[in-house]
């Protein structure tokens, strides 16, 4: 049942982050057409691309967290009788880190709430709850994992 769901948001994840992306791109091509070719500022650039790069980052971390590809280290052999200590070490540091990016991630959207971005006229809270979003759905994934049997 988490996994369907789990495969549900990754594909939601999949086509929300090629929207965001593609407008990250648009945006930084008209910041840079604007101030090269047509010599005049677009200051509102810089904080759409902000806000753009934060979403992008903090999504496309959870989908990697999901696939197992976020941080892969090869210290240890992948076969033989205590590959079980990797695992709990990866599944406790990834607990570590979501606890983290929810906790602090809630924290600094807090603080963006009573913050405006002066281009934009928008709080800068959405700036900042990518954090704490991107923590809860590697929560989700992690439960999954966990319940799989592959601490990975």
């Amino acid at each position: 049942m988490l996994s369907r769901l789990n495969d549900r948001l990754e594909r939601a994840f999949g086509y929300v982050l090629a929207a965001l992306f593609a407008a990250l791109i648009l945006v930084v091509f008209l910041q840079v057409m604007a101030r090269n070719v047509l010599e005049i500022p677009l200051i509102w650039t810089l904080d759409a691309a902000q806000l753009l790069f934060s979403w992008c980052i903090f999504m496309g971390a959870a989908l990697a967290f999901r696939k197992g590809e976020h941080y892969v280290v090869d210290l240890w052999p992948e076969h033989g009788g205590l590959t079980w200590i990797p695992a709990a070490v990866s599944l406790a540091a990834s607990a570590a880190v979501i606890f983290i990016l929810v906790n602090n991630g809630a924290a600094m959207s807090g603080i963006g709430l009573n913050r405006l971005s002066p281009s934009l006229g928008i709080s800068e809270f959405w700036f900042f709850v990518p954090i704490p979003i991107a923590g809860v759905f590697m929560a989700l994934f992690l439960v999954e994992r966990l319940l799989a049997g592959r601490g990975e």
